[in-house]
């Protein structure tokens, strides 16, 4: 199965991708990848002399209006998107969420501006009550708390050419592997497939490092679907619910 997880990723990726031709220079893609509404995500691509304008065309962040979500409401909100954007090499123009690029980059550039849609939509997890600060935040404070050493935000560009971000790095030591991860506020199977494509993607094009990727994900009254769970551990990837990080302090902090 492992060998055939590439492959059944690109089908599944290609079956469910629709592209219209809404004008001359200017055609809409839509992605099978789910913001919290279970909505697929749509770029918007306008061809130009030079290359290409891709946008949301501002539904992102419409999304978030509409739902009486203001991702500048805050100091720590406001720095948080606008580390997205620089993470994703993504523009805010006008409410857009844009990129430019050349004929050479253009799929990289629709797949960092996918992520980027994706993480600006789930900002909005962080206005419940019951989320007492930005979960990033709260992983790194676990990771201060229990004296683990880290480096934070790291890219890494992957044997297809596609670069993926990641949140933490901790340091190879003696017989104990470089640890890297991910931290998923909110976790669907769809976007657990995607994470585990980007990891086979980034670990073959680093297989000189012996990486384990762990994926730190926030449970705090929402149930992880056992199905995200069975598909991470198929693929050596371990998932850490966060009622559950302790559990791992031990195998992070060597």
């Amino acid at each position: 199965m492992k060998n055939n997880f590439k492959d059944g990723y690109f089908k599944w990726l290609y079956d469910n991708t629709v592209q219209f031709k809404i004008s001359d220079n200017i055609t809409r893609l839509t992605l099978p990848y789910l913001d919290r509404n279970n909505t697929c995500s749509e770029v918007f691509i306008k061809s130009t002399e030079d290359g290409y304008i891709i946008t949301d065309d501002g539904e992102t962040l419409d999304e978030l209006y509409l739902s009486n979500f203001n991702p500048f409401s805050s100091p720590k909100r406001a720095a948080l998107f606008n580390r997205i954007l620089t993470e994703n090499g993504v523009k805010k123009v006008n409410d857009e969420l844009v990129v430019s690029c050349s004929h050479e980059d253009i799929y990289q550039k629709i797949h960092l501006l996918t992520q980027c849609m994706i993480k600006i939509s789930d900002l909005f997890f962080t206005a419940k009550s019951t989320v007492q600060s930005l979960f990033l935040e709260d992983v790194q404070s676990f990771l201060d708390d229990s004296e683990i050493r880290y480096s934070p935000s790291i890219s890494f560009q992957g044997i297809s050419g596609l670069t993926t971000n990641y949140d933490f790095v901790i340091p190879k030591y003696k017989d104990t592997p470089e640890r890297i991860i991910k931290v998923v506020n909110n976790i669907d199977q769809s976007q657990a497939n995607s994470i585990l494509f980007l990891w086979n993607d980034t670990s073959q094009a680093r297989s000189e490092y012996s990486s384990q990727l762990y994926v730190f994900i926030q449970d705090t009254n929402k149930k992880v679907p056992a199905s995200v769970i069975t598909s991470m551990n198929n693929y050596n990837v371990v998932p850490v619910k966060w009622s559950k990080r302790n559990d791992y302090v031990a195998a992070l902090k060597k």
